[in-house]
């Protein structure tokens, strides 16, 4: 078997290097290769690709990465459609490349599209702003964006690739940047944002707003931490241990408690938001992507190593069932009703739609391939899912348990 040697080099130079190794690679094929250090920068890029692999460690101290190819790309590295976001019966989705559009969901036709982005990421939506703020890790800053025709109203700098955008009830806009450790914080002031940006962390990931929008909880990979900010003033008021590699976290209904998926330890951890660790719990191999029934009473947690998605009694942490996904569930979604959840699979064809009461699953459906991220209407049996391979939107009838159209972004309805 031919090896990949990447020593010698920086782990973000490692990464790009195993990922173009990885694509290169037929689906099946079992791939190797050679690195000086397997630290979380690695990791993240290794995880957040969906690239399975192994670890052994040689004599002289450097790691040999055992990688099986999975039948898409890896994740990221693919210009088609990634995330989806909605409200009021409107869908909004970007590519990983330059362009977002907008979605009329309940006559499931495009009436808005532009190029706004260097490389997109993810989307976050001020509905009561009619803001739409996309992460633009290609040109490292936050793109603020009319929601109705997409037209850019603001741009300010967010270093470390800014990949996961949210606004408060106030508006205050956060976005972490993984690769520089810090967390950009933009207010509205006047006509525009006053933007600061704090060191944070090692690594951080998916930030989480507590139920009154005044702070903020940050989960950093790196240090197994979560980070309180007041979002007031940036000031870091607390810090915790959460797991091994905190990735994406889901607040309670009651708002006291935060649930926090661990990559690397493959745990699920209950911490109040005082910063005390109440529960721990194996869940499996790089638990990440999480959701929580609207009720409070089900925490689901996608295990991307494994192909499972967990589910806790969310009072207790005790695991009540272990489902089965497609390869590399890489989102998990909770539909605003609490009757279904619906499970990506990036390194497929397909998704799967579970019964988030009783824990089971009720269908599988064909949408395209590379699902990253689903969202649902909340007032229809409606579901969309952005499939970046097959460089789509897919339109789910769930009461169908069908795929009925697919949308590209340079249609116009």
């Amino acid at each position: 078997m031919e090896s990949l040697d990447c020593r010698g080099r920086t782990p973000a130079q490692c990464g790009r290097a195993i990922i173009e190794y990885y694509n290169a690679g037929a689906a099946g094929a079992r791939l190797e290769a050679r690195v000086d250090a397997y630290d979380t920068g690695l990791r993240i890029w290794m995880l957040e690709a969906g690239v399975r692999h192994g670890i052994a460690r040689e004599q002289d101290g450097s790691f040999r990465l055992l990688i099986e190819r999975g039948l898409s790309p890896a994740q990221g590295s693919m210009p088609g459609v990634h995330h989806v976001v909605a409200a009021d019966g409107m869908v909004w989705t970007g590519e990983r490349g330059r362009h977002v559009a907008r979605i009329d969901g309940r006559e499931k036709r495009i009436v808005a599209s532009a190029a706004v982005a260097t490389q997109a990421s993810h989307l976050a939506l001020d509905a009561a702003a009619r803001r739409l703020f996309i992460a633009d890790a290609g040109s490292n800053q936050i793109v603020a964006a009319r929601a109705s025709d997409l037209r850019i109203e603001h741009t300010w700098p967010a270093p470390g690739r800014p990949q996961l955008p949210l606004a408060s009830p106030d508006g205050v806009v956060c976005v972490t940047g993984g690769s520089s450790g810090t967390l950009t914080l933009a207010r509205p002031s006047g006509d525009g944002f006053a933007v600061q940006t704090i060191a944070i962390g090692n690594h951080p990931h998916d930030p989480l707003l507590d139920r009154d929008g005044g702070h903020l909880f940050v989960p950093c990979a790196g240090d197994g931490e979560l980070v309180k900010v007041r979002l007031a003033d940036g000031h870091v008021v607390g810090r915790c241990a959460a797991g091994g590699g905190p990735a994406h976290l889901v607040l309670h209904p009651d708002g006291d408690r935060v649930y926090s998926a661990n990559s690397w330890d493959g745990t699920l951890s209950c911490l109040s938001v005082e910063g005390e660790r109440i529960a721990h719990a194996e869940s499996g191999a790089w638990a990440h992507a999480i959701d929580i029934t609207p009720d409070g009473r089900w925490v689901y947690v996608a295990n991307f190593l494994d192909d499972t998605l967990a589910v806790f009694d969310a009072a207790t942490l005790a695991r009540v069932a272990l489902l089965p996904t497609e390869p590399y569930p890489h989102g998990l979604d909770i539909s605003p009703d609490g009757r279904y959840a619906i499970a990506t699979g990036f390194a497929s064809d397909h998704v799967r739609l579970y019964d988030a009461q009783e824990h089971r699953e009720i269908a599988r459906i064909e949408v395209g391939r590379g699902s990253s991220h689903s969202v649902f209407l909340s007032d229809e049996d409606t579901a969309f899912v952005a499939c970046s391979v097959s460089d789509h939107v897919a339109c789910i009838d769930l009461a169908g348990r069908r795929n009925v159209m697919q949308m590209r972004l340079g249609a116009r309805g």
